[in-house]
């Protein structure tokens, strides 16, 4: 089962009309609406339950009081109405709360209260059917919003003014701290910059790959997001699919139609804590290459100039075929690198020791 997007006719002709569907998008006001769903659900977020506590701590029961009230609007996933409708894009929080003040004030409060309304139907009856509880939503319960409903019916700018005063209490007392401090920013922006970038040079199929969603992948000519249901989404020609990432949101994906296309909201935090353990690995296989004194002998012939397996053999008197077992221990762990110059294959040093241990090779000629 899956939510299936399909792209026009004209998207799908050249690589280059599939990448202009995809915007990635840069939002702090999102971060801070799906870390309150992370408060509201924690039990859900082990990844960050951590800065739960810490937070808990700096939060009263007036705040809780408000976080279950406003529920709906980020229980499950933000509706974008809560974004201006992406009709602009901002890289600050402060613009973006005032566009969105600007924005509730502007439009009619009956299309909220509406949007609101299908949400809370519609996830009710069959956005989180029983199977999507026990795969996706484990220990989840909705919470009550019929306050929220009733009261933006009778006062709703009473139920905004609330809505900017919790943020503002929330940002002082905790967030504007976390994304300090966390550098929460810094993190979205290397995300899009470094998504962008494979975009560019090797495309939008493999792109969607390298965002390493489990969840999310290409089919054919469609986009799939596994999910507990089915849903089909059809775009159009002018539409756009628009890529949030986020440090808050696993172990959930969520996708959500808006006037101009699509808003997929994916997992970037979990990426992290893999390229970590990747790193790791990668240090186990330097710290195995250079365990041995005859591949130490090696990098420091290498650093010099570069080499066959022939000439180290008669440097080191030793076989080619130990030679080359060596060599590739050592171009598996990315150290040295070989090029073919006409009939000759040259092995030389890379320049990983150099980023890792600047002082590598003077410590090495004078030891060695």
């Amino acid at each position: 089962m899956a939510v299936t997007i399909n792209l026009s006719d004209y998207s799908l002709k050249t690589n280059e009309t599939l990448i202009q569907r995809i915007q990635f998008v840069y939002s702090p006001l999102n971060e801070l609406f799906r870390s309150l769903h992370v408060l509201l659900n924690f039990r859900h977020h082990g990844m960050n339950i951590e800065w739960v506590l810490q937070s808990q701590h700096k939060l009263d029961n007036d705040f809780y009081d408000s976080l279950h009230y406003f529920c709906l609007i980020y229980e499950l996933g933000v509706p974008p109405i809560f974004f201006n409708d992406f009709r602009s894009m901002v890289c600050d929080i402060d613009t973006e709360i005032n566009q969105l003040k600007t924005h509730l004030a502007s439009i009619d409060n009956e299309l909220i209260i509406t949007q609101l309304k299908k949400i809370s139907t519609d996830r009710e009856n069959s956005f989180i059917p029983t199977l999507a509880k026990s795969l996706e939503w484990g220990n989840f319960r909705l919470n009550d919003s019929h306050n929220l409903l009733d009261d933006l019916s009778k006062k709703p700018k009473a139920v905004y003014d609330r809505l900017f005063e919790f943020i503002a209490i929330y940002r002082k007392q905790v967030f504007d701290k976390t994304w300090e401090n966390l550098k929460i920013g810094k993190f979205l922006s290397n995300e899009i910059k470094e998504q962008s970038n494979y975009l560019k040079n090797h495309g939008f199929v493999n792109m969607i790959n390298h965002l390493q969603v489990d969840r999310l992948h290409w089919q054919s000519t469609k986009l799939i997001v596994t999910k507990p249901f089915e849903e089909n989404i059809e775009l159009n020609d002018r539409d756009s699919i628009l890529l949030i990432p986020s440090y808050f949101i696993w172990p959930h994906l969520f996708v959500e139609q808006f006037e101009e296309g699509v808003i997929i909201t994916y997992d970037a935090l979990n990426k992290l804590k893999k390229s970590a353990i990747s790193n790791e690995n990668e240090l186990t296989s330097i710290f195995h290459a250079l365990s041995d004194p005859i591949r130490l002998q090696i990098m420091k012939y290498l650093f010099r100039e570069r080499s066959t397996t022939q000439s180290l053999a008669q440097v080191m008197i030793m076989s080619q075929s130990s030679i080359s077992r060596h060599l590739q221990i050592l171009k598996n762990a990315g150290l040295v690198e070989s090029k073919k110059d006409r009939k000759f294959v040259l092995y030389s040093t890379t320049d990983l020791l150099n980023s890792i241990f600047p002082s590598f090779y003077s410590y090495l000629n004078f030891k060695y």
